[in-house]
């Protein structure tokens, strides 16, 4: 109860992010050493040389995408898993994208055990999307992106939204754009800095 209140504390309203964080158990997705920092609002450490992010982190990204029940939602960074089991009890389907094949394979061994049957981990470089998939309702992508997200955007439904960081210069910015409804129209809004490593790009099949 009291991390759910420390994340209302940084202002994380959101009824369907709070429920999902009720719900996933961070200890699932951690190594044992660091079960002690769990409640934590910090990043930790994953195989790979790669970074969970910190719930505050993720409860502001899993916000600003404003995910419902019916969406079908496009995970662009599968990491240790955490994130995209949390959106499970968002959306109605994830699609998560890994490059390392060992965390890809260490997340489906966490999904299966926890039951979590609506997500699908593909093994491949996720910078560009997954156009033969979509499209879809949301798009998340766990790292900073400077100008290329048109192919992204592309990948949306009419309404849909995509969430990233977005990189100019030495100031990094959690963005949503957000394509009108039957037009291809784009808003943008901000919601303050949130630092993350740049999007890595190719290599996928040797990873």
């Amino acid at each position: 109860m009291s991390f759910l209140l420390g994340l209302r504390a940084r202002g994380v309203l959101d009824t369907a992010t709070l429920r999902a964080f009720e719900r996933v158990s961070r200890t699932e997705f951690v190594g044992h050493q660091y079960a002690d920092l769990i409640h934590d609002d910090i990043s930790l450490p994953i195989p790979c040389g790669q970074t969970q992010t910190s719930p505050g982190g993720l409860a502001r990204m899993l916000s600003a995408l404003g995910a419902t029940s019916g969406d079908r939602i496009l995970e662009i960074g599968t990491g240790s898993g955490y994130a995209s089991a949390l959106l499970s009890h968002v959306g109605l389907s994830v699609i998560t994208i890994e490059r390392y094949r060992s965390l890809v394979e260490a997340a489906q061994t966490r999904f299966q055990r926890l039951g979590l049957s609506n997500i699908r981990v593909l093994h491949a470089d996720g910078a560009r999307g997954l156009a033969d998939e979509g499209p879809f309702d949301r798009i998340i992508v766990h790292g900073s992106i400077e100008g290329d997200h048109e192919p992204l955007l592309d990948q949306l439904t009419p309404g849909g939204a995509l969430v990233a960081v977005l990189r100019a210069g030495n100031v990094s910015e959690l963005t949503r754009w957000r394509r009108g409804e039957g037009s291809r129209s784009v808003e943008m809004d901000h919601f303050g800095r949130l630092d993350m490593p740049m999007l890595a790009k190719g290599m996928a099949e040797i990873l």
